[in-house]
């Protein structure tokens, strides 16, 4: 039985982590069933979200994917999807609230909103014991760091069991690649080299529309959003914690955001970027780079095959073609994303559940290379078929076309998280060699993140404007920085005054609060 709803609005124990490092093959789950019996399938019920998905907003019943996990998996499963975002959000709290939940349970941390307190209040099981018992795929396959995250451990137990995005990084930089042949330029590596690309975009009638003045070197989001480029090259990104100084701040007050103030501000002046970088939201974004209006932006190369890799998602540009390139080489440094634990979502269960063995043994088997399979190509003889012992997948379910069918086996039903870059789908998806490379670029866009695993701080919940980085949050940062680009405020004073105000309403409080978690999280 399926219910789809589509409205409403720490660490492991010592020997865990030594068990991970004797681990050889992953125990005697790593493959077959994970019920392990013969007799009936027990009943699995799991509530989460469908991902966006619209195969999973219209999944019936008798559906033959979950039909095939079920088979696979020795479990009879039932999936109950709630919505997206901040729909998935509301209801999740009211069904906490009511105290109606099913043998397992998505969430973004022990310690979510959704749920406050249900650590201390006994709502979660502590599944540290059935892990070291019935985990071992688990233990070996799920990175050390994502267990060391206080969003599924506390005090040294295990309540969570987190699911992994799609890969460790993500972030590229996309440039037109035809843009730079036709410029009889090479990809860029330095700021000097963006610098200079960025003026040849300038001068020259890229799309040939003939109009000259349409396009602009790096085409820019609202609120910084995938544009978070040209501030490690200076020396911080404002959304990145660095310890300094026997202090954890944020890189958004750090002296030496001026100078990528000041850069940004050359930028603008000299029309590198799109004057309407401030308005420019998401869907026109996209619309003005398929059309010709950039020559160089940021995403995930997650989204080479389906958004940006291919000549006809561009309009009237028969030959456009793209590259994924590595951030900026600067003066004090390069990098997109801060660091962090790849944990897409959390599962939990229910203290009152009476089937968590079945619940660890399912998952187990979900981390096995058999589930790898399922997850990144589907039903055998249905996504896929074998010839010489090497997988051809292909995309003929009808229900693909219209409603991404591949995207509900590999992300919507995955137990695992997102399994649309997993290494079996890559080595037969299209484009793959420019997708790996990819994958490796995005990895050096990496930077150091000195706040890795830290929870939200307290004295940031009430004062949203406050918060490190860009995006929806953060709009005192954003406010300066929109001011001194335009040219409305002298960069040093706006800034000045900028980390003044933070710190007065309540930026002081916060450096502290994150500074004691840090001594605490790393002492000895």
């Amino acid at each position: 039985m399926i219910r789809t709803k589509k409205t409403f609005a720490s660490l492991f124990a010592v020997s865990l982590f030594t068990t991970v490092v004797v681990a050889g093959c992953g125990g005697p789950q790593e493959s077959g069933t994970a019920a392990g019996s013969s007799g009936a399938p027990k009943n699995l019920n799991i509530l989460l979200s469908h991902s966006n998905a619209k195969y999973a907003m219209q999944v019936k019943d008798d559906d033959r994917y979950i039909k095939e996990l079920s088979k696979l998996s020795g479990y009879n499963l039932k999936f109950e999807f709630l919505g997206h975002g901040n729909d998935f959000t509301q209801q999740m709290t009211v069904r906490f609230a009511s105290g109606d939940l099913p043998d397992l349970v998505r969430t973004d941390s022990i310690n979510s909103t959704m749920h406050p307190g249900a650590v201390d209040k006994g709502v979660f099981q502590d599944l540290t014991p059935l892990i070291e018992k019935y985990g071992q795929n688990l233990k070996k396959k799920i990175p050390e760091e994502a267990w060391k995250s206080p969003r599924v451990s506390k005090d040294g137990k295990i309540y969570g069991i987190p699911a992994l995005s799609a890969l460790p990084a993500s972030r590229v930089v996309y440039i037109r690649q035809d843009w730079l042949d036709k410029l009889g330029m090479k990809a860029p590596k330095t700021v000097d080299d963006f610098l200079k690309f960025f003026e040849a975009v300038k001068k020259e009638d890229m799309n040939g529309n003939g109009d000259p003045n349409d396009e602009y070197g790096f085409y820019v989001r609202e609120n910084l959003i995938y544009s978070n480029l040209f501030f490690t090259e200076f020396g911080a990104e404002p959304g990145t914690w660095y310890f300094k100084n026997g202090k954890l701040e944020p890189g958004m007050i750090q002296p030496e955001i001026k100078d990528a103030l000041k850069f940004w501000k050359s930028l603008y002046d000299k029309g590198y970027i799109n004057p309407n970088l401030f308005t420019n939201k998401a869907a026109d974004w996209e619309a003005g780079i398929k059309q010709g209006k950039g020559g160089m932006w940021v995403h995930d190369v997650t989204n080479y095959n389906s958004n940006w890799g291919l000549p006809e998602y561009y309009v009237n540009e028969k030959n456009a073609k793209v590259s994924m390139v590595s951030a900026a080489e600067g003066p004090k440094g390069k990098g997109i994303s801060p660091q962090s634990d790849q944990i897409y979502f959390v599962w939990v269960v229910p203290a009152k559940n009476k089937n968590a063995e079945d619940v660890i043994k399912f998952l187990n088997w979900a981390w096995s290379d058999e589930a790898e399979q399922f997850f990144a190509l589907g039903i055998k003889d249905y996504n896929y078929k074998m010839e010489n012992n090497k997988p051809i997948w292909n995309l003929t379910d009808p229900a693909n076309k219209d409603n991404d069918a591949s995207v509900f086996y590999q992300l919507s039903i995955n137990p695992r998280g997102d399994g649309r870059m997993l290494p079996k789908l890559l080595d037969v998806i299209p484009n793959s060699g420019a997708i790996k490379e990819g994958i490796k670029t995005a990895a050096g866009n990496v930077i150091k993140n000195d706040a890795l695993h830290m929870p939200t701080l307290e004295s940031l919940k009430t004062h949203p404007e406050l918060a490190p980085g860009t995006g929806t949050a953060g709009t005192l940062f954003l406010d300066m920085f929109a001011k001194t680009i335009l040219g409305k405020e002298d960069v040093d004073s706006a800034f000045d005054k900028f980390v003044a105000e933070w710190k007065r309403r309540g930026g002081d409080a916060a450096i502290k609060e994150a500074t004691d978690w840090y001594n605490n999280f790393h002492k000895k």
